[in-house]
C-alpha cells in the first residue's frame, strides 16, 4: 500500500510540476532539482528507484517525466554503477538498480577506462548479442563456374561478375557472408523506451564520479555510445576483425557461415603477418595451423598448387569464390503478409463490397501480387525486412552461421531470448556454441506431429545438476592432420582432434560429421510451448527451469508435455512428465549457432534434396542474460513486432472480431491456437499414410483447401512470392493438364 502511495503521488505532482515550469519560466538549479517545495517528492522518487524499480521500463519512464526527475535518475544508476564497478563481488543487492541494462553498461564503462583488465563479471542483466536486419551483410554469388585467368588482385571477392557466355547472363543470388550485430547502448536501450540523452547522461555522470569533474569520458566511449546504427555505412568500413564487442554488448557481436570465418579475409591475413598479431585462445588447446595458409589448403581441391611460400591471392580469391557457393546463406525479403488469415476477409466480391474502407482505398485480393511477392496494396501494419534463410545459394544444402565464443566467457542461466523467425516444419532456430542451448520447433509432443515433422514451439538445454555440464558438448570426428607427408597419409591417416581455424570464430571443418554420442535430450531439460510453425512470429523464450516461460507474438504459450507413457514406472526420472523443464537454463550458454542447433542434426532449413520442406529464414535474434521483467519484454515484443509487421496475438482477434461484423458469412476462430491447431490436422488427414486411422475434429474447408497439394494458388509463406503449382491432372508439367 505504502508503494502504491508513493507512486501514485509521484505520478500526480509529475504534471504540476512541468506545468509550474512552463508558466512561470522556473530555472532549475545547477544541481538539477526543481526547488525547495519539491524537495520531498524528490526524496520518495530517489526512494522508489534503490527500492522498488525493478524493469527497464519505469526507469526510461520516470527519466522521461522531466528535466529534474531525470537528473535525479542519473545520479541514483551512476552511484549504483559505480559502486558495482568498485567491488565486483557484493553478494547482497541493496538497490533494485543493480538489476537493470543500463547500470550494468555504466558499471562496464568505467571498468574499461580503467585499464586493459578485462570484464568477466557475468551475474546481473546484460546484453549478450543483438543481431538484426540492418547489419546482414550483403554479397552477391554467381551460380555459374568462371573461368579464373589469373585475373583477380586477391582483394576480398565473393561476388562473381563475369558470364561465361556472351548471349546469356550469369544468375547471380544475394547472399550474406557476415551478420554484424548491435554495438552501441542506444541501439540496445532505446527499444526499452530510453532516451538517447539520458544514456549519455548517466555513462558521463559514473565516469566523472570514477575519475573527477575534468574526466572527458565521451572521448573515450564515443564509439560505443553513437545513436547511430552498427551496421551504418560508417561502421561497415571498419574490418570484421576489428568489430568487437562493448561494454554495452558483451557476449558476441559478429555472425559467420561456419567454414567462411575471418581466416578467408585479406586483412585479416595481412593483420596475421603483423608483428602484434596473437594467436587467438583456443590455440592453446585445439590444434592449429602455424599459418593461414595451412587452414586454407585443407578446401583446395588441387593441393599441389600449394608452395612453401604460400597460397597466391589468385587461389585465396579462387577458394573464397568455391567456399561462397557451398556455404553462404541466402538472403530474403519477409513477406507482408505475415497472417494471410486477415486478407481473406476480401476474397469474394460481396465480401469486399462490405468491408471496403470509406476512403475507397481497397483491400488486395490473393491474385493482386506482382511477381516479387509485394501486394498492389497492403494493409497499413504490413512491413517487409531483410532476413537470413539459411540455405545455400543452389539450395542444395542447410548451412548455418557460428559466433565467436563468447567475450564475457560462458553465461549461466536465466537466459532471455526474442527471435523474429518462420519455420515452415520443424527446425532450430539458435542453440549455443559448443553446448545445447536450442530454441525452436522441435521434440513433438504426439505421433501426428512427428510424422509430420510440425512440433510446437520448444526450448531444451543441457543439464547441470552439480556445476558440471552434461555430454552435450561438440566433440568432432577425427579429420585429416595438416602435418601428414605423404598422399597415403593424406588419404588415410587422421589425428586425434580436428583442425581448428586461426581467428576467434574457432571454426572447424563444416563437412565432418559431428560425434553421434551426445545424448538425446530428455523431459527434464525441455519445455514446450504450443504454436507449431507455419508463419512468421515474434518468438520470446525465458530459460529458468520450472518457471520458464515462451510468449509467441506477446501472448504466454501454455506448457505442454509429451503424451503419456503405458507405463511410467519403467523409464528414468528424466523422462517423466512430473519432471518436465526441471533443469532448463542449467547448463550453460558459451555462444550461439544460428540457424540450426550446435550439433547441425536440426538445421531450420534441409536444401532442395527435401523438396520445399524446411525453408525457414530468421530476420532478428536478440539474447540478454538474466530474465527480464515482464514490462521489458512487452516493450522488446512491441518494439519487434511493430519494426516487421506482426499483429500481436490479441490484435489479430480483434482484427478478425471487427472485420466479422461486416461480413455476410463471418470466419469464427476460438483463439489464435485454433487456427495452428487445424492447420496442423489438415497436414495430418491429407498426408496420412495406410491404415488411415487418424480420428479428427470437424476442420472448416478454407483450411483443408490450403494444402500444399491441392491449393489453386500459393504463395510463398516466408517471402510473399507467387509459386507455380501442379495444375490438377498435370503429371509432370505446372501447366495446365496433361489430359
Amino acid at each position: 500500500i505504502t508503494t502504491r502511495y508513493i507512486i501514485l503521488s509521484i505520478m500526480a505532482k509529475a504534471p504540476k510540476i512541468l506545468k509550474r515550469s512552463e508558466s512561470k519560466g522556473e530555472e532549475e538549479h545547477d544541481d538539477g532539482t526543481a526547488n525547495s517545495r519539491d524537495e520531498g517528492i524528490n526524496v520518495a522518487l530517489s526512494w522508489f528507484l534503490h527500492n522498488n524499480c525493478t524493469s527497464n521500463v519505469q526507469l526510461a519512464t520516470l527519466s522521461n517525466v522531466c528535466r529534474g526527475w531525470r537528473k535525479i535518475a542519473t545520479d541514483a544508476v551512476a552511484s549504483e554503477a559505480l559502486e558495482l564497478a568498485n567491488d565486483d563481488n557484493v553478494s547482497e543487492q541493496s538497490s533494485t538498480l543493480r538489476t537493470l541494462l543500463v547500470t550494468d553498461m555504466a558499471r562496464g564503462l568505467v571498468i574499461r577506462q580503467k585499464g586493459p583488465a578485462e570484464d568477466n563479471n557475468t551475474d546481473g542483466s546484460f546484453c549478450l548479442a543483438w543481431f538484426a536486419p540492418s547489419g546482414i551483410q550483403l554479397t552477391s554469388i554467381s551460380l555459374e563456374d568462371d573461368d579464373d585467368d589469373g585475373n583477380d588482385d586477391g582483394a576480398h571477392v565473393v561476388s562473381i561478375t563475369k558470364t561465361t557466355k556472351s548471349n546469356s547472363s550469369s544468375k547471380k543470388v544475394t547472399c550474406c557472408n557476415e551478420w554484424r550485430g548491435y554495438t552501441h547502448a542506444s541501439e540496445v536501450l532505446i527499444p526499452m523506451g530510453f532516451a538517447t540523452s539520458f544514456v549519455h547522461g548517466v555513462f558521463d555522470a559514473t565516469s566523472k564520479l570514477a575519475f573527477g569533474e575534468d574526466t572527458s569520458p565521451m572521448a573515450t566511449s564515443s564509439s560505443s555510445l553513437s545513436p547511430s546504427t552498427s551496421s551504418s555505412s560508417t561502421q561497415n568500413n571498419s574490418p570484421s576483425h576489428e568489430y568487437n564487442t562493448t561494454f554495452s554488448v558483451r557476449g558476441a557481436s559478429l555472425a559467420r557461415p561456419e567454414g567462411f570465418c575471418l581466416c578467408l579475409d585479406g586483412d585479416y591475413i595481412e593483420h596475421t603477418h603483423s608483428s602484434n598479431f596473437q594467436k587467438p585462445p583456443h590455440a592453446s588447446t585445439e590444434t592449429t595451423p602455424s599459418n593461414v595458409d595451412d587452414w586454407m589448403v585443407e578446401y583446395l581441391d588441387d593441393p599441389s598448387l600449394v608452395e612453401d611460400a604460400g597460397l597466391s591471392s589468385t587461389q585465396r580469391a579462387k577458394k573464397q569464390r568455391d567456399l561462397g557457393r557451398i556455404l553462404l546463406p541466402r538472403v530474403i525479403m519477409s513477406t507482408r503478409r505475415k497472417y494471410p488469415l486477415l486478407h481473406r476477409f476480401a476474397d469474394t466480391d460481396d465480401d469486399r463490397k462490405l468491408t471496403q474502407p470509406s476512403n475507397g482505398n481497397k483491400l488486395p485480393r490473393l491474385d493482386q501480387i506482382n511477381s516479387r511477392g509485394s501486394p498492389h496494396k497492403h494493409l497499413p501494419f504490413e512491413k517487409r525486412q531483410r532476413s537470413v534463410q539459411f540455405l545455400n545459394p543452389d539450395r542444395s544444402q542447410a548451412v548455418r552461421m557460428i559466433t565467436p565464443k563468447f567475450d564475457c566467457g560462458p553465461v549461466d542461466g536465466p537466459i532471455t531470448a526474442f527471435v523474429v523467425a518462420v519455420s515452415t516444419e520443424d527446425g532450430c532456430f539458435f542453440s549455443g556454441r559448443s553446448c545445447r542451448y536450442e530454441f525452436g520447433h522441435m521434440y513433438p509432443t504426439s505421433s501426428r506431429d512427428m510424422q509430420n515433422d510440425m512440433s510446437p514451439i520448444c526450448i531444451a538445454t543441457g543439464k547441470n545438476t552439480e556445476g558440471k555440464q552434461d555430454k552435450s558438448r561438440t566433440k568432432p570426428m577425427p579429420s585429416r592432420s595438416f602435418d601428414s607427408s605423404s598422399e597415403d597419409d593424406v588419404d588415410s591417416s587422421f589425428s586425434d582432434q580436428s583442425m581448428h581455424c586461426l581467428c576467434k570464430f574457432d571454426s572447424g571443418d563444416p563437412f565432418q560429421p559431428r560425434d553421434p554420442s551426445v545424448d538425446d535430450t530428455t523431459e527434464d531439460c525441455t519445455y514446450r510451448g504450443r504454436m507449431g510453425p507455419g508463419l512468421w512470429h515474434c518468438y520470446t523464450a525465458v530459460f529458468d527451469g520450472q518457471n520458464s516461460i515462451i510468449r509467441v507474438d506477446g501472448s504466454n504459450e501454455p506448457a505442454q508435455t509429451r503424451e503419456d507413457f503405458d507405463d511410467e514406472d519403467d523409464i528414468d526420472d528424466a523422462d517423466k512428465v512430473c519432471n518436465a523443464s526441471k533443469y532448463v537454463g542449467s547448463g550453460s550458454l558459451d555462444g550461439l549457432t544460428i540457424g540450426s542447433d550446435h550439433q547441425f542434426d536440426m538445421s531450420l532449413c534441409y536444401g532442395e534434396i527435401e523438396g520445399e520442406s524446411g525453408q525457414g529464414a530468421i530476420a532478428e535474434l536478440a539474447i540478454f542474460k538474466g530474465r527480464m521483467e515482464q514490462d521489458d519484454i512487452e516493450q522488446v515484443e512491441k518494439h519487434l513486432m511493430e519494426k516487421h509487421g506482426i499483429l500481436s496475438a490479441r490484435e489479430k482477434v480483434d482484427y478478425i472480431t471487427k472485420e466479422n461484423s461486416n461480413r455476410s458469412k463471418p470466419i469464427n476462430i476460438e483463439s489464435h491456437w485454433q487456427e495452428d491447431e487445424w492447420t496442423r490436422q489438415a497436414h495430418a488427414l491429407i498426408d496420412q499414410r495406410p491404415p488411415w486411422k487418424l480420428v479428427s475434429e470437424p476442420i472448416p474447408l478454407r483450411v483443408l483447401a490450403n494444402h500444399p497439394t491441392v491449393v489453386w494458388q500459393r504463395v510463398s509463406q516466408i517471402t510473399g512470392v507467387p509459386m507455380r503449382i501442379a495444375r490438377i491432372g498435370a503429371r509432370k508439367s505446372n501447366g495446365s493438364s496433361d489430359w
